[in-house]
């Protein structure tokens, strides 16, 4: 499995709750606002299709796999999610 992180702008149509439900039901966290860490066994771009499929064509998004080498501050329970999906590289 990999760590990625998600983030997304919603253009138009702020159609927030339909992208949250699937991203609760993957396990991800919301580690800030429109910023997503997410453990799942895909790409990146296949956990891009996927979440795609959620938002409309002219919002934006993106994914890129986390790595030890970070830094933040970010929502309560961040840290300990991390602690429980840590970063491969």
């Amino acid at each position: 499995m990999a760590t990625y992180v998600f983030t997304y702008d919603l253009i138009k149509r702020k159609d927030y709750p339909k992208l949250w439900e699937e991203l609760e039901r993957l396990g991800a966290h919301r580690a800030l606002n429109s910023f997503w860490l997410i453990n799942v066994d895909n790409t990146a771009k296949e956990l891009h299709d996927h979440l795609r499929e959620f938002v409309d064509s002219d919002d934006l998004t993106w994914v890129s796999e986390l790595t030890k080498n970070h830094g933040y501050t970010a929502k309560k329970g961040t840290n300990a999610w991390l602690k429980e999906n840590p970063p491969e590289r």
